[in-house]
């Protein structure tokens, strides 16, 4: 059986619909990669509807819509299913969901990741093939739109939860597959934390681990025999600001699953507002060194941590401590401060950056942290460090 997974896919930046024989033309070379499959899934970042029958959640960051239309770049991509674990995919409420889900089930595919309660989110897709069930589960970080036990939302990354849920699918005969969506935005280098996590899925029982949301490529490991996808980058998020060279780079992951174990393959792509182009020639061989030197680190327990300290000075300092506005009492907060200072504790990735951040100050390691800064600012830019 041969899956192919696709990243984070979001239109929220053109002004207008481009025609669907635009969007089938900018999907062509990724869907003949996902039609080669057997089955495969795309993570929607973007949820559809007419903007002025909606109201957007309170959150910090963006809340992202696009008129329905822009569906046609789904259906020209085919996927065998759609992933709706994500921070955006409740940013105008319960009604543009449950458009959005109106579009894509009525189109004939299944969606997961989201659902009426937590319990429903975490329900997962299951695909069968000459025998081998797979169950994919999918998940994000706890941001703004998730779940609740009675309240509908996304699947936000609970342990108890996961555990269940890959218990359960291993109970029922599939191989679970984690279809994760979290990490730091914009850094290239598995945080020590994301490490320890999907490896810990492994030890529970995923065969698998495949993530995305860093809206840059990451690296890759086989953790006791699985393979584990630390972030495939953006698959489809054009935008109109500057943004680090890497964000527009990503890859297609493609698992082989075989009686004697699970083979992982690549599909790098560069992608604008034209469309997604799969690489080749000398510039995909430099994509492949590229993610070989971010492999490198991640077989680096001591790399993954000093590059993590100073990604820390980097996009921490500053953050923090303009996001922990000292208040005098509850009563004074202001929404601004209480979304921002909501996220920096609730978002795993947030958090764990936020902690670091903290100790590097406490410890007095501020200048030595910033070792590795270089090297990330080459990254960002699709450069292999020296």
């Amino acid at each position: 059986m041969k899956i192919a997974f696709a990243a984070d896919m979001s239109f929220s930046k053109f002004e207008n619909f481009p025609g669907k024989d635009a969007a089938y033309a900018a999907m062509k070379e990724p869907a003949a990669v996902l039609a080669a499959a057997d089955f495969s899934v795309v993570n929607l970042e973007n949820i559809l509807g007419d903007e002025s029958a909606y109201t957007p959640i309170v959150k910090s960051g963006p809340n992202l819509i696009s008129a329905d239309d822009f569906i046609a770049f789904v259906d020209a991509l085919a996927p065998s299913a759609v992933g709706m674990a994500n921070n955006h995919t409740f940013d105008y409420g319960k009604g543009a969901f449950d458009n959005t889900l109106r579009l894509l089930t009525e189109r004939g595919y299944p969606c997961f990741g989201a659902g009426e309660t937590l319990a429903d989110a975490y329900r997962p897709v299951v695909f069968e093939k000459d025998g081998t069930r797979v169950a994919i589960i999918a998940v994000c970080e706890n941001e703004f739109g998730t779940a609740d036990e009675d309240a509908p939302g996304t699947a936000g990354y609970n342990l108890t939860y996961t555990t269940e849920a890959i218990r359960q699918a291993r109970a029922d005969g599939c191989l679970p597959i984690v279809y994760f969506h979290g990490g730091n935005e914009r850094y290239a280098v598995a945080s020590p934390g994301k490490v320890a996590l999907y490896r810990h899925f492994i030890d529970l029982g995923a065969a698998a681990v495949i993530a995305m949301h860093t809206h840059c490529p990451q690296g890759y490991e086989f953790y006791n025999g699985s393979p584990i996808v630390y972030s495939m980058g953006n698959f489809f998020f054009p935008a109109k600001w500057d943004m680090p060279k890497a964000w527009n780079y990503g890859y297609i992951t493609e698992l082989n699953i075989r009686a004697d174990g699970i083979a992982l393959s690549i599909v790098p792509y560069i992608f604008d507002f034209d469309g997604v182009r799969l690489l080749d020639g000398e510039d995909k061989a430099h994509f492949l060194r590229y993610m070989d030197f971010l492999n490198a680190i991640i077989a680096d327990k001591r790399l993954v941590r000093d590059y993590f300290d100073a990604w820390s000075v980097m996009s921490g300092v500053g953050c923090y401590m303009e996001g922990l506005e000292r208040v005098e009492d509850a009563e004074t907060v202001t929404q601004e401060q209480l979304i921002r200072t909501k996220n920096l504790f609730s978002c795993e990735a947030h958090n764990e950056l936020m902690t670091n951040t903290f100790k590097i100050l406490y410890e007095g390691r501020l200048q030595a942290a910033k070792r590795y800064i270089p090297q990330i600012e080459a990254l960002q830019d699709m450069r292999i460090p020296e």
